[in-house]
């Protein structure tokens, strides 16, 4: 059997058994001009009509080796071409300040990702081979690593595979050299400044040498290993994740703190981290410090929240754990303030839609409401309605009391969480506040028998967020959890 037929035939199995790719798929294939993705290139290529597939080429110039960059991506449109795959080049700069290694795989991604997005694809194909795997193995190792990060390259990880992990190096230049095809080589990858080279090209020949010859095979099969108890204990924490969870929708998680305690450390780091996928789409980048940093929250004292990659939010709530993806200027203290004008029937504020509606006539069934809704004593007014956030110093005078509280007290006394504060819009006319939306009017605003003309406003939440059917909880008298 010919080394291409070979090839192919252990693609396809190692394709099937992981799940890479289906019939029909639309695959972006992650090409440079090195043998690895040549090969990768070459035989997806060959396997596109039997799978009826949809390849699209991407090769990412760094334009860091000046003319080796050009004439690497000059060779690979003369492969595309002989291969009649399609080709998009993109071409960034990096500099030359900090990390980077790590930027430019930063970048690669980012240009991954719009190009996935625009040209409506399936998966994001690499070419990482088993050698590849066994260094990511070594270190994530030295790193310290936990079982996921032990695992070292996944076939499949979330959109972004990897067919090549079947090969080592060697059978894939013999495959290229069968077929007749050419591939150059990255002079930077006998740099020694970065770190996997140092790995590639000094330590594992050093330790096949001094200590087992197959040491790349079997940092492989450690790492398979690793793999099957990784997603075994990531198995038992979802069904865990969904016994605890409050809720789940529209970019929040929240989860029962009681509940998640009573797990133990290393299935709580899962149930975390699943959580924090659930919200945003993806595992990647909640570091071990930031599962630290979670842990500290889940027995600190009070309502307090940490920040976390793509714009997620952690937030104790007393005995809730909420993960949120919330606007960036959410806490900004520049935050306009919006003024209603007299004809004004609509408005957009603080994520809040917010709708206006004078009346001469009370509803009937104004005892039906909820707070979302409030209807005041429209002669009461002074001058034209404003919207804003809290600020230091608010005080009013509660719906039934004769007194003035201050806001800050307000909030302690009703249980309002210190960072749910700052996400409720304060009411206020030329003179004083009227309303704590979805929380207390102002008595001074309230209507009485000699009201002739009564102003509705309604609030609505643009971040609403859908209970789960399955799992409901008691939250007092005060359902306002959406607003």
């Amino acid at each position: 059997m010919s080394q291409t037929n070979e090839c192919l035939k252990r693609l396809t199995a190692f394709a099937d058994q992981e799940s890479l790719f289906a019939a029909g798929d639309k695959l972006l294939l992650a090409v440079s001009a090195g043998a690895d993705s040549t090969a990768m290139l070459y035989l997806m290529s060959r396997l596109r009509f039997s799978y009826n597939l949809s390849l699209l080429a991407v090769h990412i110039n760094h334009q860091l080796r000046g003319e080796a960059s050009m004439e690497d991506e000059q060779h690979i449109k003369e492969i595309c071409m002989r291969l009649s795959v399609p080709l998009v080049i993109r071409r960034i700069e990096l500099g030359q300040e900090g990390d980077l290694e790590n930027r430019a795989r930063i970048a690669r991604f980012e240009t991954f990702r719009i190009i996935l997005e625009n040209y409506k694809f399936n998966r994001i194909m690499l070419a990482h081979h088993k050698w590849d795997h066994a260094e990511t193995f070594l270190m994530n190792l030295f790193r310290g690593a936990g079982l996921s990060g032990m695992s070292g390259i996944k076939a499949l990880n979330g959109d972004v595979a990897h067919p090549m992990l079947a090969f080592n190096p060697q059978e894939l230049r013999e495959l290229l050299l069968e077929a007749g095809i050419s591939w150059r080589e990255d002079a930077s990858n006998a740099d020694n400044r970065f770190t996997r080279n140092r790995m590639r090209n000094e330590l594992m020949p050093l330790l096949a040498q001094d200590y087992n010859p197959q040491i790349r095979e079997k940092l492989c099969d450690s790492a398979g290993i690793f793999n099957q108890a990784d997603q075994y204990i990531a198995e038992l924490a979802c069904r865990k994740l969904r016994r605890i969870t409050m809720e789940n929708g529209n970019g929040r998680v929240v989860l029962s703190i009681p509940d998640l305690m009573k797990s133990v450390a290393i299935e709580r780091f899962y149930i975390l981290r699943e959580a924090f996928n659930q919200a945003c789409g993806t595992r990647l980048d909640l570091s071990g410090n930031h599962v630290r940093e979670l842990s500290e929250l889940l027995t600190s004292a009070g309502s307090k929240f940490i920040s976390l990659p793509h714009g997620v939010l952690a937030i104790k709530r007393y005995q809730e754990l909420h993960f949120s993806i919330y606007p960036e200027d959410v806490h900004s203290p520049e935050a306009e303030t919006l003024t209603i004008g007299n004809e004004r029937a609509r408005a957009v504020h603080m994520d809040h839609r917010f709708s206006f509606k004078l009346l001469k006539v009370l509803p009937a069934k104004v005892n039906e409401m909820d707070k979302t809704t409030v209807i005041l004593d429209a002669d009461k007014l002074c001058g034209r309605i404003k919207i804003r956030r809290r600020t230091a110093g608010d005080r009013f005078i509660p719906f039934g009391m004769r007194e003035f509280k201050k806001l800050k007290d307000f909030f302690i006394d009703e249980k309002v969480a210190k960072y749910d504060r700052d996400l409720i819009p304060v009411f206020e006319d030329d003179e004083k506040i009227i309303w704590i939306c979805g929380w207390r009017l102002d008595n001074r605003v309230r209507y009485d028998e000699n009201t002739t003309r009564y102003l509705m406003i309604h609030a609505e939440s643009l971040q609403k967020k859908a209970n789960r059917a399955a799992s409901r909880k008691k939250r007092g008298t005060n359902e306002l959890d959406e607003l």
